[in-house]
């Protein structure tokens, strides 16, 4: 599931950009490599070239070292806080709060004027990523979440003077039946007795 969200998004920035989140290059965890094989085998990627950077990552400290390293804009989707449900059949529903940033690092001397331009194309890069996400959804594409998977979602300003950033994040709720496969762990413990 984490790693399924990061694969979908991973189509938007610049692949060049994608693929430097990779710093290691090589692990020992089995899934890295097949994770980095993954990304070369994407059908869709640069979708919109203008993001030159891709963060992935769950807390404020995972983006503050990333901005260290780079420059110009980024995608930063910020995964976690899950919530489960179950209606009277036993179907379980897992809904996860995922942030979406498109923003762009500017220099500590920026203005009022950078500042805007900054925060407009943002937007319109965010917005792009959005309909996209919509549209895949919509065709059963996004493979993670059914056509319903997408509550109420929030566009809010991202603003971070520490960081030298200014753009937009995108708050949604992402639903998916069964997403973390609780309900099929339950029944085999079920049945051991």
């Amino acid at each position: 599931m984490i790693l399924d969200l990061f694969l979908y998004f991973a189509k938007f920035p610049l692949f060049a950009g994608v693929k430097r989140i990779a710093t290691k290059g090589d692990s020992p965890l089995t899934e890295y490599q097949d994770l980095l094989q993954q990304l070369e085998q994407l059908q869709e990627h640069s979708l919109i070239p203008a993001i030159e950077n891709y963060i992935y990552g769950q807390s404020f400290d995972d983006l503050k070292s990333r901005l260290d390293r780079i420059a110009g804009s980024f995608l930063f989707v910020d995964y976690g806080e899950m919530t489960t449900s179950s209606d009277k059949t036993q179907s379980m529903q897992v809904g996860e709060r995922i942030a979406i940033t498109v923003a762009m690092k500017l220099g500590s001397t920026n203005d009022a004027l950078e500042q805007a331009i900054a925060s407009d194309r943002t937007l319109q890069m965010l917005t792009t990523i959005y309909a996209k996400l919509l549209a895949d959804i919509e065709k059963g594409d996004f493979e993670y979440a059914g056509r319903s998977a997408v509550g109420t979602s929030e566009i809010i300003p991202f603003v971070s003077s520490e960081l030298g950033s200014y753009g937009w994040s995108l708050m949604l709720t992402v639903t998916a039946p069964d997403a973390l496969g609780i309900h099929e762990k339950f029944k085999s413990f079920m049945r051991q007795g």
